[in-house]
């Protein structure tokens, strides 16, 4: 995912979801942050980034299902009393692109 970039908010009742766009060498917001599920993240966030025509098809695709692996990791997370370090480095292992703030 060349320049764009998944921003995570891991919150005990949401997960908040942003996109950012690298320009030079510092990243600017692409998107609104997007709190599933509350609304409708993946939607909202598809919804903007097919509003940008210099966004490649197979790179919006790779955007949408890193989502989709986050919003499953958070479901689980929240499905368990507890977490432990097992689960935090599982999530941390598939988000290259994001960063997350919040993460238990």
């Amino acid at each position: 995912m060349g320049c764009l970039k998944l921003q995570a908010l891991w919150l005990d009742n949401s997960l908040g979801l942003s996109v950012n766009q690298q320009v030079n060498e510092s990243y600017v917001p692409l998107t609104s942050y997007y709190f599933w599920p509350v609304n409708e993240a993946w939607e909202q966030i598809r919804f903007e980034l097919e509003s940008k025509p210099w966004i490649s098809d197979s790179e919006r695709i790779k955007l949408l299902n890193l989502i989709v692996d986050i919003m499953n990791q958070w479901q689980q997370a929240c499905t368990k009393l507890s977490g432990n370090n097992e689960d935090n480095e599982k999530i941390e292992s598939i988000l290259d692109n994001t960063v997350l703030v919040g993460l238990p």
